[in-house]
């Protein structure tokens, strides 16, 4: 597996560094992972994931950042109109295995960040590669049956 993990490291290195690109990762992360006889697909919903440590948890503050999809909101309707995704996260499942994989979350920090979110929790491992039954317990992926066939469709046209 660790071979995987580099194989697929050094290909979304060179998509690009920043956020903004889970979906690209996801297709990069699918490709590899079928290569190496897995069967993946993308998942897509949302994401939660902690940004401050417990110390700073002043029981008003927010203490995730996130990725939720709604598809009801206005603002995401323009996002689609300006050709951009809404508001949602993509990752890589494992269905053999009931795993997820995803590998943009090195790039939490950097878009809470661009958010103006402050972050004091620690870094974003480089990926998460996890049974979906041991994802750890302030980390939430929320899968949605039509975010990830709208993930799914673009995908095709990336």
């Amino acid at each position: 597996m660790h071979e995987t993990i580099t194989e697929i490291d050094q290909a979304v290195s060179k998509i690009g560094n920043r956020s903004g690109l889970c979906l690209h990762y996801a297709k990069e992360t699918i490709a590899i992972l079928t290569r190496h006889g897995y069967r993946a697909v993308v998942q897509a919903g949302s994401l939660q994931w902690p940004c401050l440590c417990s110390e700073d948890d002043d029981g008003i503050v927010a203490t995730h950042f996130a990725y939720m999809w709604d598809p009801t909101n206005p603002i995401n309707a323009f996002s689609l109109a300006l050709g951009n995704l809404p508001e949602m996260h993509c990752w890589v499942g494992l269905l053999d295995q009931q795993e997820i994989v995803d590998f943009s979350v090195r790039h939490l920090k950097e878009a809470a960040a661009i958010c103006g979110v402050r972050w004091t929790a620690a870094d974003p491992p480089k990926h998460l590669w996890c049974p979906v039954n041991r994802i750890p317990d302030d980390i939430r992926y929320i899968p949605d049956m039509k975010a990830s066939i709208f993930a799914d469709i673009l995908l095709r046209t990336i």
